[in-house]
């Protein structure tokens, strides 16, 4: 799978209709649209710690000038952080959906109706950043939350800065009803949901999740069910419970809960898992909470490959433009790692930014008279 296939997912062609199509570039003479795009895409692929700085430099670099076609001399940083201050969101969710539905109409399976939600923190000084949540009342530093929809690929994001937020049960919660879900889609999420309102709200909405209770959750037995399969690779399932929970003010749930406890071969640890599905059996709701963890890899790997624990922009603006280019840029790297057979994110990230500093050499050689198909030899023989 070479990366100029890769690539073809978002063509110029497209590119440049959307920038018409959302009016990107009006009255803009230098950093348009596409360029822009086109600038922080490749920036995050070659660069481990970028900054407003370091994309000036980027800009001017031979490299870029290949990519982009074009570059203007006095481009500084400050005109770049102006520019994604201003330029329009959504412009690159466009890009962004775009990309999505690429890669489900390709790629998605009956298999992969679990969807994971989750949300990482950024954090900076207060002094700097207006809007964002306090996480205690001594903090000095000031947080965004990230909170992300996942299905083998980020499908949906939001981005919250409001105090009320920082509690998932409203934070995913509204994550949550904006996706677009259907029947057959499972719902995952840790134990940042522990209302039990909303475990009524999502039955009655017909989604059916799983998730994780803590140990001491209080709750009545309804009904005992046989276990056909006690144990899983790492779990030995002791209990598969019909059940009622207690909320705080000691209120029952109205719709059907099994509780699954489980208990960790290893260590001994007790694990209690809570879904509302009917059909799948313990051992399933077990496997299909285990599919949760592939989100907290995915958060790793943008924040430390792909430049998101810091914030690039400091404006909401700013920051909603290098969201969606984070999740095009997973779209991409993981077109790459399928048609590859590759797995994690680190090694195909390289081998992505290696394939095309090859496209660019070819092409540098090509227009400066020389042969680019002894740039491939050179490349295969070291």
């Amino acid at each position: 799978m070479k990366v100029s296939e890769v690539l073809d997912y978002i063509p110029k062609v497209e590119l440049e209709k959307l920038s018409v199509e959302y009016i990107v570039d009006f009255q803009v003479k230098k950093l348009h649209g596409e360029t822009v795009f086109q600038l922080l895409l490749f920036s995050m692929l070659n660069v481990k710690d970028n900054s407003l700085r370091v994309l000036e430099e980027f800009y001017h670099s031979l490299t870029f000038k290949n990519i982009a076609k074009s570059s203007f001399d006095g481009v500084k940083y400050n005109s770049i952080r102006d520019r994604l201050v201003s330029i329009k969101v959504d412009f690159f969710e466009a890009i962004f959906r775009n990309c999505l539905t690429k890669f489900q109409k390709k790629y998605l399976k009956k298999k992969d109706n679990i969807i994971s939600f989750d949300s990482t923190l950024v954090s900076i000084s207060s002094k700097l950043l207006k809007e964002g949540m306090l996480i205690n009342q001594n903090n000095t530093k000031k947080s965004i939350k990230f909170s992300v929809a996942f299905s083998n690929i980020p499908i949906h994001s939001k981005i919250f800065t409001e105090q009320a937020f920082v509690s998932e049960d409203f934070a995913l919660k509204e994550l949550i009803q904006e996706c677009a879900l259907s029947g057959e889609n499972i719902l995952v999420f840790d134990r940042g949901i522990q209302s039990r309102k909303t475990f009524d709200e999502f039955s009655q909405s017909d989604f059916i999740f799983v998730t994780r209770l803590n140990n001491y959750t209080r709750y009545e037995k309804i009904r005992e069910n046989k276990i056909i399969k006690n144990e899983t690779e790492r779990l030995l399932i002791k209990d598969d419970l019909e059940v009622k929970l207690f909320d705080k003010k000691g209120k029952k749930t109205e719709s059907f809960l099994r509780l699954i406890i489980a208990q960790e071969k290893e260590n001994g640890e007790v694990f209690y898992f809570l879904s509302n599905s009917k059909s799948r059996t313990a051992k399933e709701i077990c496997d299909i909470y285990k599919q949760r963890w592939e989100i907290e890899v995915f958060f790793k790997f943008i924040k430390q490959n792909l430049n998101f624990k810091h914030l690039l922009s400091r404006d909401t603006n700013g920051i909603k433009v290098v969201l969606y280019m984070t999740l095009i840029m997973a779209i991409l790297l993981t077109v790459y790692k399928k048609m590859n057979k590759l797995k994690g994110y680190k090694i195909p990230k390289l081998k992505f930014a290696q394939e095309l500093e090859v496209l660019i050499i070819k092409d540098i050689v090509l227009k400066c008279g020389g042969d680019p198909n002894k740039v491939n030899e050179i490349y295969q023989s070291g």
